[in-house]
């Protein structure tokens, strides 16, 4: 069981299971890394992060940063890390309520992953990892560019600038809060809201609304 306190807080209707944070971190992979960095301080940066396989069921994500970035440092060494996936979220009025008003809240989904970091080496090891990055990028997209489509001499400039990692997942917690303490029709009422708003996850967050 996992410690309470390497968890992310939320009360219970909201904690999602490990195969719906998995599929979260699939949907929506740009992700906070996390790392310890000189003396007391943490590096952060926003880099998407992929399962290894391409499959949630994977037990390593991986990533890349700027060579130039401080954070580089903590990542090239093997050590713990947290990556945080923050998914769609949302205002919600107490006005959209229909059976009851209450206060405001957020509705939102994330998950955290800790894990151990494990560079990736330069060269074709680190070839590897970007090729694997961009085609789930292009994936996404429905598109098919790789790599091979510019001079090699290119490659080799961009390769010189990047630093990769593989993640280790050792805890996945994730949190799904989309009302679930409140009733059928105040959450249609608050999904219909959110479609005639100007929220941009708003059309995702109705339709997870209505599957809760």
């Amino acid at each position: 069981m996992q410690d309470k306190k390497q968890r992310p807080y939320a009360p219970a209707p909201y904690r999602a299971s490990e195969d719906a944070a998995r599929r979260m971190i699939w949907q929506s992979p740009f992700a906070l890394i996390v790392s310890p960095g000189a003396g007391d301080l943490f590096e952060a940066t926003h880099t998407p992060l992929y399962f290894a396989d391409g499959s949630p069921e994977c037990s390593c994500l991986i990533g890349h940063i700027a060579r130039v970035n401080s954070q580089a440092a903590s990542l090239t060494q093997p050590g713990s890390a947290l990556a945080v996936f923050s998914g769609p979220s949302a205002y919600v009025s107490p006005r959209w309520y229909v059976e009851d008003e209450d206060v405001p809240t957020w509705i939102y989904q994330s998950v955290h992953v800790r894990g151990r970091i494990e560079p990736v080496p330069e060269g074709a090891e680190m070839l590897a990892l970007m090729e694997n990055i961009i085609s789930q990028s292009e994936t996404r997209i429905g598109g098919g560019w790789e790599l091979s489509r510019i001079p090699r001499s290119d490659v080799d400039r961009m390769m010189r600038r990047i630093i990769g990692f593989r993640l280790h997942i050792e805890r996945i917690s994730g949190v799904s809060k989309l009302e679930q303490t409140r009733s059928a029709a105040n959450r249609a009422a608050v999904a219909d809201e959110l479609e005639r708003g100007a929220e941009p996850d708003r059309f995702r967050l109705a339709r997870l609304l209505r599957e809760v």
